[in-house]
């Protein structure tokens, strides 16, 4: 007997890829669904364009934030299965047919779609993300990942439940499906990652945009491993390791030359090289990925970008720390 789909779509002023998100959805070969699309109190036309569809619409009356629009939804869904999705991701038309299938199985209680590594954006910075997210979150030949994504997750909705649904200290899309994912695997669950619910991320991001997102998402991380107490979590994520090695090299390459300035160190120019030769051996397998894919042009920008990240992640680990310990501010 099939299972019933809630998709839950939460969004804030999406009017650009909200209509493509939607139609593939109801373009799909499985139809026992229903659709929960909760406003966070757009301002544009996203609303309009929702019902359009035959979506229940729900409209938060302040922005709260993705973890209480997500909430808010699967409070009012129907189904046994819920299915987060963004508002800006494209689902094939055999996906939801798959995850039912997949929940035939009463061994199975959370599916993590990817995000496809195949399209080529024409903004450097979007290829950047969508390239770090496909091999961070998603890398091959991984069978389980330990960092939960919402952009398309499915679970069983009892088990949504039992864990507390996701934190609603998180007023903005940052962390609280990390959080989530955290409960997921201290109770003794794993996030099998199927790789056969690929999705286009319909995305172009400039660098003003990207920068912003990423102190956003980064401080929010880090005061998430403050008030938790879960650092170790992270630290345990091998494919991470040269990420949080990363971090600490920058934070090398950036003081050594303040340190040699008043201290006068020795043989500084061959420090130097040296820093910057292990953070970029560091991150090689990450740019051969992209080199494979990608190509030599991509390849030399994400050079760029990774020291960008690196300097963004260090940068929002120190403020964490203060906006947390000093200015008392949690969430």
């Amino acid at each position: 007997m099939d299972n019933k789909l809630s998709i839950i779509i939460p969004f804030y002023n999406s009017e650009k890829t909200l209509k493509k998100c939607l139609e593939a959805i109801y373009n799909s070969n499985f139809k026992n669904f229903e659709v929960i699309a909760v406003s966070d109190n757009s301002k544009d036309s996203s609303c309009e364009i929702v019902k359009n569809f035959p979506c229940k619409l729900i409209e938060l009356k302040k922005n709260s934030g993705s973890a209480t629009a997500r909430n808010t939804g699967a409070k009012e869904a129907n189904g046994q299965i819920l299915v987060f999705l963004d508002s800006d991701v494209i689902i094939k038309d055999d996906a939801l047919g798959k995850i039912n299938q997949k929940f035939l199985n009463r061994e199975i209680h959370l599916l993590q779609g990817i995000y496809s590594h195949q399209p080529s954006y024409k903004n450097f910075t979007t290829q950047y993300l969508q390239s770090y997210n496909c091999y961070y979150l998603f890398s091959k030949g991984t069978e389980y990942t330990q960092t939960l994504c919402t952009c398309f997750i499915s679970m069983r909705k009892n088990l949504f439940f039992d864990l507390g649904c996701f934190d609603e200290i998180f007023k903005s899309s940052n962390s609280e499906d990390e959080d989530f994912g955290y409960k997921v695997l201290e109770k003794g669950y794993k996030i099998p990652v199927d790789r056969t619910l690929e999705t286009f991320h319909d995305i172009e991001i400039n660098l003003f945009d990207y920068i912003k997102r990423s102190i956003k998402m980064h401080l929010g991380e880090m005061k998430l491993y403050l008030r938790k107490k879960n650092l170790t979590n992270k630290l345990k994520q091998k494919n991470y390791f040269s990420v949080i090695i990363g971090i600490i090299l920058i934070f090398l390459i950036t003081l050594s030359p303040v340190y040699d300035y008043f201290f006068n160190i020795p043989n500084f120019g061959l420090l130097f090289l040296i820093l910057n030769f292990i953070f970029i051996s560091i991150n090689l397998n990450f740019l051969k990925f992209i080199f494979s894919e990608k190509g030599t042009i991509i390849t030399i920008f994400s050079i760029l970008f990774v020291y960008l990240d690196r300097f963004i992640m260090m940068l929002c680990a120190g403020l964490g720390i203060i906006d947390f310990f000093i200015l008392r501010n949690k969430s």
